[in-house]
């Protein structure tokens, strides 16, 4: 049977309309669900073009098992980031201050009051890449939501305190200093995977944004110039050995 996306306009949402998980739009009825009934929201964003998308949605959400589970313990929310970038942008942000990372689908974890406390991209159906299975995930959420809801609390107001504007000094809130466009680059550095190439561990995504931030700094910037044009190209390279490549009818 149809859920609630049946109505939607998106191709990317439509394509889960028949999903056994009771997927809602984002919208009032959603949200006023969560505060009625004290549920956390599960935030699924992505697109139709979405690789990582479409598999999860095979593997998990297409699963009755896992389907009746999210149905029970949360309100199921699915989000076009092409539809609404402006949630993207939130949440994405809030995922990059927990995890350090992002990409899609953003799998985002919501108190009724929109708080976000945990944060992920794709999660498998099974344990694999050093990650735990989605419904191994939904269950430790769950758990946390009805014995610690301090610990939610805390975590979700340590995540806004991240991502909120800061609007005690609005005469400096647009300055950069050099000293703050430095600390990135060298934890970018730092952190580089020069085995494997990228940034994070498996399943890795390409960072285009990380890779373009990274070169307009190596302009300006000598005294990491050659270390960031040597990650930049190894990570470059490696994406070009490995099996991401545009579809090009030959």
């Amino acid at each position: 049977m149809p859920n609630r996306l049946k109505n939607e306009t998106s191709p990317y949402l439509l394509q889960h309309a028949n999903n056994p998980v009771e997927w809602y739009p984002w919208g009032d009825e959603a949200l006023s669900k969560a505060k009625t009934e004290n549920k956390p929201i599960f935030l699924s964003i992505g697109y139709a073009a979405c690789h990582w998308c479409h598999l999860m949605e095979h593997e998990s959400f297409e699963n009755p098992e896992t389907a009746a589970f999210m149905n029970e313990r949360f309100v199921n929310i699915k989000v076009d980031r092409e539809e609404r970038p402006d949630l993207d942008a939130i949440y994405m942000q809030a995922a990059f201050a927990m995890t350090g990372s992002g990409g899609w689908p953003l799998s985002v974890f919501l108190t009724p009051d929109l708080c976000p406390f945990f944060a992920g991209t794709y999660f498998p159906p099974a344990r694999r890449y050093n990650m735990p299975s989605f419904l191994e995930v939904l269950a430790g959420i769950d758990r946390a939501w009805r014995n610690d809801t301090q610990e939610v609390d805390r975590v979700g107001s340590q995540v806004l305190a991240q991502i909120r504007t800061p609007t005690g000094k609005p005469g400096n809130r647009h300055e950069i200093t050099k000293e703050a466009l430095e600390m990135p680059v060298g934890n970018l550095l730092d952190v580089y995977d020069w085995g494997y190439g990228g940034w994070g561990s498996a399943p890795k995504f390409p960072q285009p944004m990380t890779i373009e931030f990274l070169l307009r700094r190596a302009t300006t910037d000598t005294t990491q110039r050659e270390q960031i044009i040597k990650a930049v190209t190894h990570a470059l390279s490696a994406m070009s050995r490995g099996g991401l490549y545009d579809v090009v009818e030959r």
